[in-house]
């Protein structure tokens, strides 16, 4: 790493020192991390300190400062996830041929935030702002598998398990271990529960936080592919939602075990 830290400029070094800081708490974890010496290390940590972009506490562990605190709330209450999402939604539709969607989590149910329409001869009759149910639809499950037991319990008693078509899932008990085929698998279907015909398979999209709040979802005629045949599409779909995920902040694309 000699060789290549003779090529970095101050301003290069000083924003590795400042992520390091703001991932490792110990001043021996950030020199490793950076592989700069200890002196160059402490001297930007201490105008970092001066800027308050770290903050050193009493036991003398490094911490994010109100600088960095402030910025990143900024940055995080102007992101337009329609702008993040579209670019990568409009290759996932040009690449599978299909309608794809992306869905934030409203309290008890999701709504459509984003659409690219696939190159399909027919359109599928979604609308940004849409609601839907949680229960029976590939996104809605996405966001109900990275809840825990109590609020994935207090959903199902607030919103209920509505039959929307013979294949919905309408008790708990079949819900719970649908819920827990998609945590291990780290994707979803809408087997036709929640509109007839339809068939969609779902990935989780996780923010800065770690949480899963939004999820996008592929869509497929019924008579077009089978269970089994939209699965295939899998890797796409979970490779996009790890794509939007990491331009949300995430630091995951996976449910916590």
């Amino acid at each position: 790493m000699t060789t290549s830290n003779a090529r970095l400029t101050a301003a290069d070094k000083t924003l590795i020192v400042l992520q390091a800081a703001i991932e490792h708490e110990r001043f021996s974890d950030i020199v490793t991390a950076t592989g700069f010496a200890k002196a160059t290390v402490h001297r930007i940590l201490q105008t970092l300190l001066d800027y308050e972009f770290v903050y050193l506490a009493s036991d003398g562990t490094y911490a994010p400062g109100v600088t960095s605190l402030r910025l990143a709330s900024r940055a995080f209450n102007s992101i337009d996830i329609s702008e993040v999402a579209n670019p990568v939604l409009t290759q996932l539709a040009e690449e599978t041929g299909y309608t794809v969607h992306v869905g934030a989590l409203n309290v008890n149910e999701a709504i459509y935030v984003a659409k690219r329409q696939g190159p399909t001869p027919y359109e599928i009759p979604s609308t940004i702002g849409k609601r839907l149910p949680l229960h029976s639809t590939a996104i809605g499950k996405c966001l109900l598998a990275d809840m825990d037991t109590s609020q994935l319990a207090s959903v199902v008693k607030q919103a209920g398990l509505a039959p929307l078509t013979p294949n919905t899932i309408t008790t708990p008990e079949d819900l719970d271990q649908e819920i827990a085929v998609v945590r291990t698998r780290g994707y979803s279907f809408d087997d036709e529960e929640n509109v007839p015909g339809i068939r969609c398979i779902g990935a989780p999209i996780f923010d800065h936080s770690g949480k899963a709040t939004y999820g996008i979802s592929l869509t497929s005629l019924a008579m077009e592919n089978t269970l089994k045949q939209i699965e295939r599409f899998a890797p796409l779909v979970t490779e996009a939602a790890a794509e939007i995920s990491h331009n949300l902040g995430a630091h995951t694309t996976k449910y916590s075990s």
